[in-house]
């Protein structure tokens, strides 16, 4: 079964005095990353989320969002560093000194360092207690990404076995024709020594031998082998749990590679076309799996 790195999630979670909602999207990325948008209290929850998420998925970009509204007022009482203001205002004169900048520093101006103002209630340790609540909606939201890239990998999954069954066609008939190439060969050259000789009889000693010197030159039974090796597993991880992004990338790597061999080998305008025709249908496979998980 292939996953498809690109899915959304989303999911809403109401507890006591709060509501969560989490929203995950995923897009294609070599490894995986994550980045989150947080409330600035739950900031510190921040490496369990990227943690959890770790633990889920193997490959992508993965953005975070939760939101946190609160369903009770709570009594809360805004305190303001005065410490700090002063640093601040300290601060500020000295750059109008120093830059010759004209104005004056305003409560308006201090007002809009918001590191000034802090609510109560707000300090980092009351974070532990929320972690059950936003691992639960996570694990719902994780739940639901999951649930469209497998159904972006079911589409993506069929695309490639057509294009697999394709590029097993021209495999089979790049095959079946190399016999051909040999024979073919070996009738022009008889042909061409019976005009040399004028009509004398040619030595069917030196003919094979020189039918088998290019034979053994073209041939591309094992290159075909491997391909044909290397298609039957591109299936089989079709049918086995995930991930196999990597592995499939792997295996078209080395498919690739044996084509160029075939067609470096290949003494037939035929078989170069359906080479090329072959390579292009591999090309169109690694586009796809650029978004297999």
């Amino acid at each position: 079964m292939l996953n498809s790195m690109t899915g959304f999630g989303r999911a809403e979670h109401v507890a006591p005095s709060k509501r969560y909602l989490c929203e995950l999207q995923s897009v294609n990325h070599r490894y995986l990353e994550v980045r989150s948008r947080l409330p600035r209290r739950l900031g510190g929850i921040e490496p369990r989320i990227v943690r959890a998420v770790q633990g889920r998925f193997a490959r992508g970009r993965f953005d975070v969002s939760l939101v946190e509204e609160f369903t009770e007022e709570r009594p809360r009482k805004l305190r303001v560093s005065r410490a700090l203001a002063r640093e601040y205002l300290d601060a500020f004169k000295t750059l109008q000194q120093e830059l010759g900048v004209s104005g004056e520093v305003t409560l308006e101006l201090l007002s809009s360092q918001r590191d000034l103002f802090e609510f109560e209630g707000e300090e980092p340790e009351t974070v532990e207690a929320d972690w059950p609540d936003v691992q639960h909606v996570l694990e719902r939201a994780m739940n639901a990404l999951a649930m469209t890239r497998r159904e972006e990998g079911k589409s993506l999954e069929a695309d490639l076995l057509a294009h697999l069954d394709h590029a097993e066609v021209l495999i089979s008939t790049i095959i079946a024709r190399a016999p051909e190439v040999v024979r073919g060969y070996k009738s022009r050259l008889e042909g061409r020594l019976q005009l040399l000789l004028e009509g004398r009889p040619v030595d069917p000693g030196r003919l094979e031998q020189e039918v088998a010197i290019l034979a053994d030159r073209s041939d591309i039974a094992e290159e075909s082998a491997r391909l044909t090796s290397h298609l039957r597993q591109f299936r089989d991880f079709t049918g086995q749990p995930g991930p196999h992004g990597r592995r499939i990338e792997f295996l078209l790597q080395e498919m690739q590679r044996e084509a160029n061999t075939v067609g470096a080998k290949a003494n037939d305008a035929k078989i170069s076309q359906d080479v090329v025709a072959l390579k292009s249908a591999l090309e169109r496979v690694r586009e796809q799996v650029q978004n297999v998980e």
